[in-house]
């Protein structure tokens, strides 16, 4: 009951904390809003836009403002109380592990100072629950608990593919090490059961994949995306400040010494060696598997994705230290535990800037001022292109093209951004052109991708362009079906410099305007 009550407690505070210091989603959040305004819009992933892989992340903010209503309050709303879920299941986890209220709550505090960037809430429900789920297993293995974990692993697959494989490795790790007691072949039948759920439970989302366009160019297409991404985030030491320095060696640090510390149990022959092994070995290889994936450059970004299972492990390795040792050897094991975990929490609340982050709750200025604080917050969300909520500075430079947006583009309109410029659809609320929310060079390579694109384009009305250049003539170069298709029907009506050569035009084709919009003087298409 204490458990729980602290869990609600924790949960409330940290959703609120999200929510106050929320000043725009950065526009990676933007990629799976765009996704879910097309489906709300009635599309689906893969079958009529492009989804490298999360359609279940689309789905969820999508059902969300189906339910609550459209609009990036919405959204803050869900973003702010998953991260709530998520610091609550962290300290049942952290409990879990380590039988202390206290210890759960440090892993909490990790969690949360590091600040993850706001789409990343996602990750935290997944990997605490997937902490949590792989020790809930092996307190009693079961069929049940078999299918459960199955369809968790898919379920994660289906928020990003990649998070189904790290949390498929974990599990299958926990029921061989804790199979079925009817197991005669010491695991590989409980293993098979988990496979055979998790291909049962994958297989409609396979069929459709494939009915929607082939398994195939699905996999193609993310992998391409990929190979562009992993030498631009290849991580680099070179002058990284000694809080992320420490944070990157502690997150490695943490899964590492957790495995030495359970085969030194094993060797010792400890009466509690082999449940640890089936409790903790899951946690330990879902760390290494997630930080081997999402922990690259930049660091500030990335490292707070992988963050919660090395937080629930070192705990576990605190609370390991308080085993029955001689004095010299306690005495040395507790202090080094409890320092490298203070020196922990520190570090990412210097990485998670907690500092600003309650001023931008305000916190500073009184607790009374808390409830105003909710209100002024849910009223900027309103137009979150003017003022603190504006995501970039093409939003901020584009904020007269938002306005016109709802005054003059029709509601089955569609905007063309040949660019990375997932903010401008959601904001204008218009879904996107092509089935491309972003057109990277690179990741359209193939004849099939372009003759696709310029498909989609051909049924759709697309009155307006947002072009940014001169990122923009790289992509022109690879897909000069799309830039014959821009130049032959589009004309500039407007721009708005950002620095230097960088500039984003507004381009509207003339023959499908039904009028002027009197503010701005730009073509009218409703």
């Amino acid at each position: 009951m204490r458990e729980a009550f602290v869990a609600i407690i924790v949960a409330g505070l940290v959703a609120s904390l999200r929510f106050l210091s929320l000043t725009g989603f950065p526009d990676d959040h933007y990629v799976h809003l765009s996704g879910a305004q097309q489906m709300r819009d009635g599309e689906w992933p893969s079958r009529d836009f492009v989804d490298l892989g999360a359609p279940l992340t689309y789905g969820t903010s999508a059902a969300a403002q189906a339910v609550f209503g459209d609009g990036q309050l919405t959204e803050a709303v869900l973003m702010a109380a998953a991260f709530g879920v998520a610091a609550a299941i962290t300290l049942r986890a952290g409990v879990a592990l380590t039988g202390s209220i206290v210890l759960g709550l440090a892993a909490v505090l990790i969690e949360v100072l590091i600040f993850p960037r706001t789409y990343s809430y996602p990750k935290m429900v997944i990997y605490a629950m997937g902490a949590l789920a792989v020790v809930w297993y092996a307190a009693r293995p079961s069929r049940a608990r078999v299918v459960a974990l199955a369809a968790f692993a898919v379920g994660a697959f289906l928020i990003r593919h990649d998070h189904g494989l790290y949390v498929g490795v974990a599990a299958l790790v926990a029921v061989l090490l804790s199979p079925l007691l009817s197991d005669r072949l010491r695991g590989v039948s409980s293993a098979a059961l988990l496979c055979g759920a998790v291909v049962a439970l994958v297989l409609p989302y396979l069929i459709y994949l494939q009915m929607a366009g082939g398994v195939l160019p699905h996999i193609q297409r993310a992998m391409a995306f990929a190979a562009l991404e992993v030498p631009r985030q290849r991580l680099t030491m070179t002058g990284l400040p000694a809080h992320a320095l420490w944070l990157l060696f502690a997150t490695w640090l943490a899964p590492v010494a957790a495995l030495a510390v359970v085969g030194i149990q094993m060797t010792a022959g400890a009466a509690d060696a082999r449940a640890n092994i089936r409790r903790v070995l899951p946690v330990i290889v879902l760390a290494l598997v997630a930080n081997a994936g999402m922990i690259r450059d930049s660091l500030d970004a990335r490292l707070p994705d992988a963050v919660v299972a090395p937080a629930l492990l070192m705990v576990w390795l605190v609370r390991q230290a308080w085993q029955p040792f001689p004095v010299a050897i306690a005495v040395v094991a507790r202090v080094a535990a409890v320092a490298v975990l203070a020196l922990t929490i520190g570090c990412a609340s210097v990485m998670g800037r907690t500092e600003e982050q309650l001023d931008r709750a305000g916190l500073f200025n009184g607790l009374a001022r808390v409830p105003a604080r909710f209100a002024e917050r849910a009223a900027e969300l309103r137009r979150p292109w003017v003022g603190r909520q504006a995501p970039s500075a093409a939003a901020r430079q584009l904020q007269p093209f938002f306005d016109y947006a709802e005054r003059c583009i029709g509601i089955d309109d569609r905007l063309l951004v040949p660019g990375f410029l997932p903010e401008v659809p959601v904001l204008a609320r218009r879904a996107f052109a092509g089935g491309q929310v972003w057109f990277m060079p690179g990741a359209l390579k193939t004849a099939e991708d372009h003759r696709l694109v310029m498909q989609r384009l051909q049924r759709e009305r697309v009155p307006l362009a947002v072009v940014r250049r001169p990122t923009y003539d790289e992509l022109a170069i690879e897909f000069p079906e799309l830039d014959a298709y821009i130049t032959q029907r589009f004309a500039p009506i407007g721009q708005w410099p950002l620095g230097g050569p960088d500039t984003i035009f507004l381009l509207a084709d003339a023959s499908l305007a039904k009028g002027t919009d009197r503010v701005t003087g730009w073509p009218c298409f409703r």
